[in-house]
Protein backbone atom coordinates (compact mmCIF):
# COMPACT_ATOMS: atom_id res chain seq x y z
CA UNK A 1 0.00 0.00 0.00
CA UNK A 2 1.42 3.60 -0.76
CA UNK A 3 2.79 5.14 2.23
CA UNK A 4 1.46 8.17 1.13
CA UNK A 5 -1.86 6.76 2.13
CA UNK A 6 -1.92 4.48 4.93
CA UNK A 7 -0.11 7.48 6.53
CA UNK A 8 -4.03 9.14 5.84
CA UNK A 9 -6.23 6.15 6.72
CA UNK A 10 -4.44 6.20 10.20
CA UNK A 11 -5.12 10.42 10.16
CA UNK A 12 -8.42 9.65 9.52
CA UNK A 13 -8.89 6.66 12.10
CA UNK A 14 -7.10 8.88 15.03
CA UNK A 15 -9.69 11.81 13.69
CA UNK A 16 -12.62 9.48 14.26
CA UNK A 17 -11.66 8.09 17.00
CA UNK A 18 -10.98 11.58 18.55
CA UNK A 19 -14.02 12.94 17.52
CA UNK A 20 -16.21 10.18 19.01
CA UNK A 21 -14.64 10.90 22.17
CA UNK A 22 -15.06 14.57 22.17
CA UNK A 23 -18.95 14.05 21.26
CA UNK A 24 -19.02 11.64 24.59
CA UNK A 25 -16.94 14.53 25.95
CA UNK A 26 -19.88 16.72 24.94
CA UNK A 27 -22.84 14.73 25.81
CA UNK A 28 -21.46 14.42 29.55
CA UNK A 29 -20.63 18.57 29.46
CA UNK A 30 -24.09 18.85 28.21
CA UNK A 31 -25.85 16.79 30.50
CA UNK A 32 -27.83 15.39 27.66
CA UNK A 33 -26.61 11.77 29.46
CA UNK A 34 -26.27 11.10 32.72
CA UNK A 35 -26.42 9.14 36.12
CA UNK A 36 -28.95 9.98 38.76
CA UNK A 37 -29.24 8.86 42.15
CA UNK A 38 -31.41 10.31 45.16
CA UNK A 39 -30.46 13.37 47.43
CA UNK A 40 -30.37 12.54 50.38
CA UNK A 41 -30.68 9.31 52.54
CA UNK A 42 -31.21 8.68 56.45
CA UNK A 43 -30.94 5.07 58.18
CA UNK A 44 -30.32 4.20 62.03
CA UNK A 45 -27.64 2.91 62.76
CA UNK A 46 -27.14 -1.26 62.61
CA UNK A 47 -29.49 -0.88 59.77
CA UNK A 48 -29.37 -1.30 56.12
CA UNK A 49 -30.17 0.85 53.03
CA UNK A 50 -30.45 0.23 49.07
CA UNK A 51 -29.63 3.27 47.46
CA UNK A 52 -30.62 3.26 43.21
CA UNK A 53 -28.23 4.64 40.70
CA UNK A 54 -30.38 5.39 37.51
CA UNK A 55 -28.44 6.31 34.26
CA UNK A 56 -29.15 5.91 30.86
CA UNK A 57 -29.33 3.59 27.85
CA UNK A 58 -26.29 4.65 26.45
CA UNK A 59 -24.06 3.08 29.80
CA UNK A 60 -25.94 -0.51 29.61
CA UNK A 61 -23.03 -2.27 28.62
CA UNK A 62 -20.14 0.34 30.55
CA UNK A 63 -18.70 -0.93 34.25
CA UNK A 64 -20.51 0.88 36.98
CA UNK A 65 -19.21 1.38 40.77
CA UNK A 66 -20.03 3.02 44.25
CA UNK A 67 -17.82 5.55 45.96
CA UNK A 68 -16.98 7.22 48.80
CA UNK A 69 -16.65 10.80 47.80
CA UNK A 70 -18.35 13.35 46.61
CA UNK A 71 -16.14 13.72 43.36
CA UNK A 72 -15.79 10.98 40.62
CA UNK A 73 -12.35 11.89 40.23
CA UNK A 74 -10.90 11.72 43.76
CA UNK A 75 -13.53 9.83 45.53
CA UNK A 76 -12.53 6.27 46.86
CA UNK A 77 -14.12 3.04 44.73
CA UNK A 78 -16.16 0.42 47.03
CA UNK A 79 -17.32 -2.03 44.47
CA UNK A 80 -17.67 -2.48 41.11
CA UNK A 81 -20.11 -3.90 38.92
CA UNK A 82 -17.41 -6.33 37.10
CA UNK A 83 -16.26 -7.66 40.62
CA UNK A 84 -19.63 -7.53 42.81
CA UNK A 85 -19.40 -8.41 46.88
CA UNK A 86 -21.55 -10.01 49.19
CA UNK A 87 -20.24 -8.14 52.29
CA UNK A 88 -20.86 -5.42 53.68
CA UNK A 89 -21.94 -3.57 50.27
CA UNK A 90 -22.78 -5.46 47.43
CA UNK A 91 -24.01 -3.78 44.02
CA UNK A 92 -26.09 -5.08 41.44
CA UNK A 93 -26.65 -3.95 38.20
CA UNK A 94 -30.43 -4.18 36.14
CA UNK A 95 -30.08 -2.96 32.31
CA UNK A 96 -33.40 -3.72 31.61
CA UNK A 97 -34.70 -1.50 34.03
CA UNK A 98 -31.75 1.24 33.51
CA UNK A 99 -30.83 1.18 37.10
CA UNK A 100 -27.65 -0.38 39.50
CA UNK A 101 -28.28 -0.33 43.08
CA UNK A 102 -25.71 -0.19 46.10
CA UNK A 103 -26.96 -2.30 49.43
CA UNK A 104 -25.25 -1.59 52.11
CA UNK A 105 -25.56 -3.32 55.55
CA UNK A 106 -24.57 -3.28 59.43
CA UNK A 107 -24.40 0.71 58.96
CA UNK A 108 -22.62 2.94 61.76
CA UNK A 109 -22.67 6.52 62.21
CA UNK A 110 -18.89 6.47 60.76
CA UNK A 111 -20.77 5.50 57.74
CA UNK A 112 -22.46 9.02 57.08
CA UNK A 113 -21.53 11.26 54.16
CA UNK A 114 -21.14 11.67 50.64
CA UNK A 115 -20.72 8.94 47.85
CA UNK A 116 -20.96 8.73 43.96
CA UNK A 117 -22.40 6.12 41.66
CA UNK A 118 -20.49 6.43 39.42
CA UNK A 119 -20.22 5.03 35.74
CA UNK A 120 -16.89 4.11 33.38
CA UNK A 121 -16.71 6.17 30.07
CA UNK A 122 -12.90 5.84 29.28
CA UNK A 123 -10.04 6.80 31.07
CA UNK A 124 -10.67 8.99 33.67
CA UNK A 125 -13.89 10.46 32.22
CA UNK A 126 -16.41 9.42 34.13
CA UNK A 127 -20.28 10.41 35.06
CA UNK A 128 -22.07 10.04 38.14
CA UNK A 129 -24.00 11.51 40.68
CA UNK A 130 -23.41 12.11 44.71
CA UNK A 131 -26.39 10.89 47.19
CA UNK A 132 -25.17 11.75 50.94
CA UNK A 133 -26.04 9.12 53.55
CA UNK A 134 -26.90 9.86 57.22
CA UNK A 135 -26.52 7.02 59.80
CA UNK A 136 -28.03 8.15 63.32
CA UNK A 137 -27.97 6.31 66.26
CA UNK A 138 -31.44 7.10 67.32
CA UNK A 139 -33.91 9.04 65.28
CA UNK A 140 -34.24 10.69 61.72
CA UNK A 141 -36.61 12.33 59.40
CA UNK A 142 -36.78 14.11 56.05
CA UNK A 143 -34.79 16.88 54.93
CA UNK A 144 -36.80 19.34 53.31
CA UNK A 145 -40.36 20.07 53.21
CA UNK A 146 -42.82 22.89 51.30
CA UNK A 147 -46.23 23.32 52.61
CA UNK A 148 -48.55 26.02 51.32
CA UNK A 149 -49.96 28.67 53.50
CA UNK A 150 -53.04 28.29 55.23
CA UNK A 151 -52.45 24.59 54.93
CA UNK A 152 -51.35 21.54 57.30
CA UNK A 153 -48.88 19.22 57.10
CA UNK A 154 -47.59 15.84 58.92
CA UNK A 155 -44.06 14.73 59.42
CA UNK A 156 -42.72 11.44 60.41
CA UNK A 157 -39.92 10.67 63.13
CA UNK A 158 -38.61 8.00 63.14
CA UNK A 159 -36.41 5.93 65.70
CA UNK A 160 -34.68 3.20 67.12
CA UNK A 161 -36.74 -0.12 68.86
CA UNK A 162 -34.51 0.37 71.99
CA UNK A 163 -36.47 4.38 72.20
CA UNK A 164 -40.20 2.89 72.77
CA UNK A 165 -40.59 4.21 76.34
CA UNK A 166 -38.99 7.14 75.51
CA UNK A 167 -40.25 10.63 75.68
CA UNK A 168 -39.82 11.95 72.50
CA UNK A 169 -40.74 15.44 71.32
CA UNK A 170 -40.74 18.34 68.60
CA UNK A 171 -38.54 22.01 69.12
CA UNK A 172 -37.12 24.67 67.01
CA UNK A 173 -33.97 25.95 66.42
CA UNK A 174 -30.84 25.84 64.08
CA UNK A 175 -29.16 23.63 66.14
CA UNK A 176 -30.31 20.70 68.29
CA UNK A 177 -28.80 21.70 71.83
CA UNK A 178 -30.49 25.13 71.53
CA UNK A 179 -33.41 24.20 70.25
CA UNK A 180 -37.06 25.37 71.96
CA UNK A 181 -39.39 22.34 73.11
CA UNK A 182 -42.78 22.71 71.14
CA UNK A 183 -44.48 19.59 71.56
CA UNK A 184 -44.11 16.45 74.32
CA UNK A 185 -45.38 12.94 73.34
CA UNK A 186 -46.48 13.23 77.14
CA UNK A 187 -48.39 16.33 76.57
CA UNK A 188 -49.86 16.85 73.37
CA UNK A 189 -52.15 19.98 72.30
CA UNK A 190 -54.31 20.73 69.74
CA UNK A 191 -52.46 22.77 67.24
CA UNK A 192 -49.65 21.30 67.10
CA UNK A 193 -50.61 17.84 67.77
CA UNK A 194 -47.81 14.88 68.57
CA UNK A 195 -49.03 10.76 68.30
CA UNK A 196 -47.01 8.11 68.25
CA UNK A 197 -46.77 4.68 66.93
CA UNK A 198 -44.57 2.05 69.32
CA UNK A 199 -45.21 -0.94 66.57
CA UNK A 200 -43.66 0.96 63.82
CA UNK A 201 -41.57 2.78 65.32
CA UNK A 202 -42.29 6.05 64.45
CA UNK A 203 -43.69 9.25 66.19
CA UNK A 204 -45.86 12.06 63.75
CA UNK A 205 -45.76 15.60 64.37
CA UNK A 206 -48.89 17.59 62.99
CA UNK A 207 -48.72 21.41 62.29
CA UNK A 208 -52.50 22.86 61.54
CA UNK A 209 -52.94 26.27 59.62
CA UNK A 210 -49.31 26.80 58.50
CA UNK A 211 -48.41 30.81 58.31
CA UNK A 212 -45.11 31.84 56.79
CA UNK A 213 -43.73 32.54 59.85
CA UNK A 214 -43.79 29.12 60.70
CA UNK A 215 -40.97 28.26 58.27
CA UNK A 216 -37.84 27.17 59.71
CA UNK A 217 -35.56 24.98 61.18
CA UNK A 218 -37.04 21.96 63.42
CA UNK A 219 -35.52 19.11 65.05
CA UNK A 220 -37.62 15.27 65.93
CA UNK A 221 -35.64 14.41 69.37
CA UNK A 222 -35.93 11.29 71.94
CA UNK A 223 -35.51 12.44 75.37
CA UNK A 224 -33.12 11.37 76.96
CA UNK A 225 -30.78 13.50 79.28
CA UNK A 226 -31.30 17.52 78.83
CA UNK A 227 -27.51 18.24 77.98
CA UNK A 228 -27.38 15.20 75.14
CA UNK A 229 -31.41 14.37 73.42
CA UNK A 230 -30.29 13.13 70.27
CA UNK A 231 -32.18 14.48 67.13
CA UNK A 232 -32.38 15.14 63.28
CA UNK A 233 -33.00 18.14 61.45
CA UNK A 234 -35.69 18.99 58.64
CA UNK A 235 -36.41 22.19 57.00
CA UNK A 236 -39.95 23.49 57.20
CA UNK A 237 -40.83 25.73 54.47
CA UNK A 238 -43.99 27.44 54.07
CA UNK A 239 -44.75 29.56 50.96
CA UNK A 240 -47.69 31.92 49.37
CA UNK A 241 -48.10 30.55 46.63
CA UNK A 242 -47.94 26.58 45.43
CA UNK A 243 -44.78 24.95 46.79
CA UNK A 244 -41.75 23.31 45.12
CA UNK A 245 -43.22 19.53 45.98
CA UNK A 246 -46.46 18.84 47.42
CA UNK A 247 -49.38 15.95 47.29
CA UNK A 248 -53.20 16.19 47.71
CA UNK A 249 -53.40 13.65 50.92
CA UNK A 250 -50.52 12.49 52.94
CA UNK A 251 -52.87 10.05 54.07
CA UNK A 252 -54.18 7.34 51.55
CA UNK A 253 -56.08 4.06 52.50
CA UNK A 254 -56.63 0.92 50.12
CA UNK A 255 -57.83 -2.63 50.70
CA UNK A 256 -55.57 -5.73 50.04
CA UNK A 257 -55.38 -6.88 46.25
CA UNK A 258 -56.49 -3.38 45.01
CA UNK A 259 -54.45 -0.21 43.80
CA UNK A 260 -53.69 3.05 45.05
CA UNK A 261 -52.52 6.07 43.58
CA UNK A 262 -50.65 9.05 44.55
CA UNK A 263 -50.65 12.46 42.91
CA UNK A 264 -46.90 14.59 43.78
CA UNK A 265 -47.00 18.04 42.05
CA UNK A 266 -43.84 19.98 41.70
CA UNK A 267 -42.99 23.13 40.82
CA UNK A 268 -39.80 23.95 38.28
CA UNK A 269 -37.70 21.25 39.49
CA UNK A 270 -36.01 19.15 36.49
CA UNK A 271 -34.39 17.05 39.08
CA UNK A 272 -34.71 13.26 38.82
CA UNK A 273 -38.29 12.13 40.54
CA UNK A 274 -38.73 9.67 42.81
CA UNK A 275 -41.09 7.90 44.92
CA UNK A 276 -39.37 6.07 47.92
CA UNK A 277 -40.13 3.98 51.10
CA UNK A 278 -39.36 4.33 54.38
CA UNK A 279 -36.89 1.53 55.45
CA UNK A 280 -36.75 0.13 51.95
CA UNK A 281 -35.46 2.36 48.58
CA UNK A 282 -36.78 4.04 45.60
CA UNK A 283 -38.42 3.75 42.47
CA UNK A 284 -38.18 6.38 39.30
CA UNK A 285 -40.24 6.66 36.31
CA UNK A 286 -38.77 3.80 34.47
CA UNK A 287 -39.22 1.49 37.60
CA UNK A 288 -41.85 -0.90 37.52
CA UNK A 289 -41.13 -2.26 41.37
CA UNK A 290 -40.53 -1.27 44.47
CA UNK A 291 -38.73 -3.66 47.03
CA UNK A 292 -39.97 -6.45 44.54
CA UNK A 293 -43.20 -4.47 44.91
CA UNK A 294 -45.23 -3.53 41.75
CA UNK A 295 -45.33 0.26 41.22
CA UNK A 296 -46.59 2.36 38.02
CA UNK A 297 -45.01 5.76 37.81
CA UNK A 298 -45.32 8.63 35.11
CA UNK A 299 -44.17 12.33 34.95
CA UNK A 300 -47.20 14.09 33.45
CA UNK A 301 -44.19 17.58 32.52
CA UNK A 302 -47.02 19.25 31.04
CA UNK A 303 -48.76 19.48 33.98
CA UNK A 304 -46.37 18.66 36.58
CA UNK A 305 -47.74 15.56 37.89
CA UNK A 306 -45.72 12.83 39.18
CA UNK A 307 -48.35 9.88 39.93
CA UNK A 308 -47.84 6.87 41.53
CA UNK A 309 -49.78 4.14 41.29
CA UNK A 310 -49.13 0.83 43.59
CA UNK A 311 -51.20 -2.55 42.26
CA UNK A 312 -51.45 -5.49 43.92
CA UNK A 313 -51.75 -4.20 47.50
CA UNK A 314 -50.47 -6.51 50.44
CA UNK A 315 -51.02 -6.09 54.25
CA UNK A 316 -47.11 -5.20 54.81
CA UNK A 317 -46.96 -2.10 51.82
CA UNK A 318 -48.42 -0.11 55.21
CA UNK A 319 -46.15 2.27 55.84
CA UNK A 320 -44.26 5.79 55.30
CA UNK A 321 -43.19 6.60 51.93
CA UNK A 322 -42.15 10.14 50.29
CA UNK A 323 -42.19 11.60 46.65
CA UNK A 324 -38.56 13.26 46.26
CA UNK A 325 -37.61 16.12 43.63
CA UNK A 326 -34.13 17.13 44.05
CA UNK A 327 -33.53 17.97 48.02
CA UNK A 328 -37.55 18.41 48.46
CA UNK A 329 -39.67 15.46 50.24
CA UNK A 330 -42.95 15.39 51.07
CA UNK A 331 -44.08 12.08 53.25
CA UNK A 332 -46.78 10.06 52.61
CA UNK A 333 -48.67 7.19 54.45
CA UNK A 334 -50.22 4.07 52.98
CA UNK A 335 -52.90 1.91 54.99
CA UNK A 336 -53.70 -1.20 53.61
CA UNK A 337 -56.41 -2.64 55.17
CA UNK A 338 -57.65 -6.43 55.27
CA UNK A 339 -60.14 -7.74 52.97
CA UNK A 340 -62.93 -9.81 54.56
CA UNK A 341 -65.39 -12.21 52.98
CA UNK A 342 -69.37 -11.71 53.49
CA UNK A 343 -70.81 -14.66 55.33
CA UNK A 344 -74.14 -15.75 55.69
CA UNK A 345 -76.35 -16.72 58.84
CA UNK A 346 -79.37 -18.13 58.08
CA UNK A 347 -82.73 -17.57 60.37
CA UNK A 348 -85.34 -19.62 59.25
CA UNK A 349 -89.08 -18.71 61.12
CA UNK A 350 -91.90 -21.27 60.91
CA UNK A 351 -95.49 -20.19 61.19
CA UNK A 352 -97.93 -23.45 62.57
CA UNK A 353 -101.62 -23.32 60.45
CA UNK A 354 -104.66 -25.02 61.11
CA UNK A 355 -104.69 -28.74 60.43
CA UNK A 356 -101.32 -29.21 62.16
CA UNK A 357 -99.58 -27.93 58.63
CA UNK A 358 -96.87 -25.63 58.94
CA UNK A 359 -94.95 -22.75 56.25
CA UNK A 360 -91.67 -21.92 56.89
CA UNK A 361 -89.64 -19.49 55.21
CA UNK A 362 -85.55 -19.00 55.64
CA UNK A 363 -83.98 -16.26 54.68
CA UNK A 364 -80.01 -15.35 54.45
CA UNK A 365 -78.93 -12.67 56.15
CA UNK A 366 -75.37 -10.89 56.73
CA UNK A 367 -73.39 -12.20 59.74
CA UNK A 368 -73.19 -9.14 62.06
CA UNK A 369 -69.43 -7.65 61.54
CA UNK A 370 -68.92 -9.35 58.37
CA UNK A 371 -69.24 -6.63 55.55
CA UNK A 372 -66.44 -5.92 53.14
CA UNK A 373 -64.72 -3.02 53.82
CA UNK A 374 -65.84 -0.33 51.61
CA UNK A 375 -69.24 -1.32 50.80
CA UNK A 376 -71.02 -1.18 54.57
CA UNK A 377 -73.68 1.59 52.87
CA UNK A 378 -74.16 -1.21 50.33
CA UNK A 379 -74.49 -4.18 52.67
CA UNK A 380 -76.91 -2.18 54.99
CA UNK A 381 -79.48 -1.34 51.91
CA UNK A 382 -79.28 -5.24 51.81
CA UNK A 383 -79.59 -6.25 55.20
CA UNK A 384 -82.86 -3.47 55.46
CA UNK A 385 -84.25 -5.00 52.11
CA UNK A 386 -84.23 -8.33 53.67
CA UNK A 387 -85.72 -7.14 57.37
CA UNK A 388 -88.26 -5.65 55.54
CA UNK A 389 -89.03 -8.55 53.49
CA UNK A 390 -88.72 -10.88 56.40
CA UNK A 391 -91.28 -8.94 58.07
CA UNK A 392 -93.97 -8.41 55.26
CA UNK A 393 -93.89 -12.28 54.97
CA UNK A 394 -94.73 -12.64 58.61
CA UNK A 395 -97.58 -10.48 58.63
CA UNK A 396 -99.31 -12.06 55.58
CA UNK A 397 -99.19 -15.13 57.36
CA UNK A 398 -100.82 -13.98 60.30
CA UNK A 399 -103.20 -12.21 57.74
CA UNK A 400 -103.95 -15.67 56.37
CA UNK A 401 -104.38 -17.10 59.67
CA UNK A 402 -106.76 -14.90 60.86
CA UNK A 403 -109.03 -15.13 57.71
CA UNK A 404 -108.77 -18.69 57.98
CA UNK A 405 -110.00 -18.60 61.46
CA UNK A 406 -112.95 -16.16 60.70
CA UNK A 407 -113.63 -17.72 57.43
CA UNK A 408 -113.78 -21.23 59.73
CA UNK A 409 -116.34 -19.36 62.49
CA UNK A 410 -118.72 -18.19 59.17
CA UNK A 411 -118.95 -21.59 57.79
CA UNK A 412 -119.60 -23.42 61.53
CA UNK A 413 -122.70 -20.85 61.78
CA UNK A 414 -123.84 -21.38 58.64
CA UNK A 415 -124.47 -24.99 59.34
CA UNK A 416 -126.02 -24.33 61.85
CA UNK A 417 -128.43 -22.10 60.97
CA UNK A 418 -129.35 -25.01 58.07
CA UNK A 419 -129.55 -27.65 60.65
CA UNK A 420 -130.63 -26.68 63.61
CA UNK A 421 -131.29 -29.97 65.36
CA UNK A 422 -128.10 -30.67 65.48
CA UNK A 423 -125.94 -30.12 68.63
CA UNK A 424 -122.65 -26.96 68.49
CA UNK A 425 -120.29 -30.52 69.33
CA UNK A 426 -120.95 -31.89 65.91
CA UNK A 427 -118.68 -31.79 63.05
CA UNK A 428 -119.44 -32.57 59.47
CA UNK A 429 -117.85 -36.33 58.86
CA UNK A 430 -118.38 -37.40 62.63
CA UNK A 431 -119.15 -41.44 63.42
CA UNK A 432 -122.94 -40.76 65.18
CA UNK A 433 -123.87 -44.56 66.49
CA UNK A 434 -127.40 -44.50 67.96
CA UNK A 435 -128.73 -47.21 70.57
CA UNK A 436 -132.09 -48.67 69.92
CA UNK A 437 -135.39 -47.82 70.88
CA UNK A 438 -137.52 -49.99 72.93
CA UNK A 439 -141.54 -49.51 72.84
CA UNK A 440 -144.00 -51.10 75.93
CA UNK A 441 -145.91 -51.97 72.84
CA UNK A 442 -145.23 -54.42 70.67
CA UNK A 443 -141.27 -55.59 70.50
CA UNK A 444 -139.83 -53.72 67.45
CA UNK A 445 -136.29 -53.02 67.13
CA UNK A 446 -134.85 -51.33 64.53
CA UNK A 447 -131.81 -49.10 63.42
CA UNK A 448 -133.23 -45.29 63.54
CA UNK A 449 -131.52 -44.65 60.70
CA UNK A 450 -133.74 -47.45 58.80
CA UNK A 451 -136.71 -47.16 60.17
CA UNK A 452 -139.39 -45.18 61.36
CA UNK A 453 -141.73 -46.70 64.37
CA UNK A 454 -145.38 -45.73 64.27
CA UNK A 455 -145.77 -44.53 67.86
CA UNK A 456 -148.24 -42.90 68.93
CA UNK A 457 -148.48 -39.74 71.01
CA UNK A 458 -149.99 -41.76 73.90
CA UNK A 459 -147.41 -44.73 73.94
CA UNK A 460 -144.64 -44.97 76.57
CA UNK A 461 -141.42 -44.32 74.58
CA UNK A 462 -137.70 -45.21 75.99
CA UNK A 463 -134.77 -43.80 74.64
CA UNK A 464 -131.22 -44.72 75.04
CA UNK A 465 -128.48 -42.53 75.26
CA UNK A 466 -126.94 -41.10 71.93
CA UNK A 467 -122.90 -41.16 71.81
CA UNK A 468 -120.97 -39.09 68.88
CA UNK A 469 -117.43 -40.63 68.73
CA UNK A 470 -115.13 -38.25 66.59
CA UNK A 471 -112.58 -39.63 64.47
CA UNK A 472 -109.13 -39.41 65.70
Amino acid sequence: MDPLMLLFLLIAGLTGSVHGMMAEVLAICSGADSVSTVTWVSVLSGGSVTIPCFYEDRYETHVKYWCRGYRLRSCTPIVHTDSPQEGKVSVRDDPDQRVFTVTVNNLTAGDSGYYSCGVKIFGDVDVGDQVYLSVTEVVFTVKWVHVQRGRSVTIPCFYGDRYNTHVKYWCRGNKRNSCAPIEHTDSPQEMISIREDPDQRVFTVTINNLTVVDSGHYWCRVEISEASDPGDEVFLSVTEGSPELSVDKQEVTGVEGDTVSVQCRYGNSDSLKLWCKIWGSCSSERSVSLDGRPVLIRDDRVNRVFSVTMMELERNDTGWYWCAAGYHQIPVHITVSQTTTTTTSTDQTTVLTPGSASVSATIKLPAPGSTHTGVKGQSSLVQLVLYVGLGSLVLLLIIIIITWKVWDKHKKKVARSQNPGRTASEEPGADVTYSSIVLSGPEVSSRCSSHRPAVTPASDVIYSSVTLKHRE
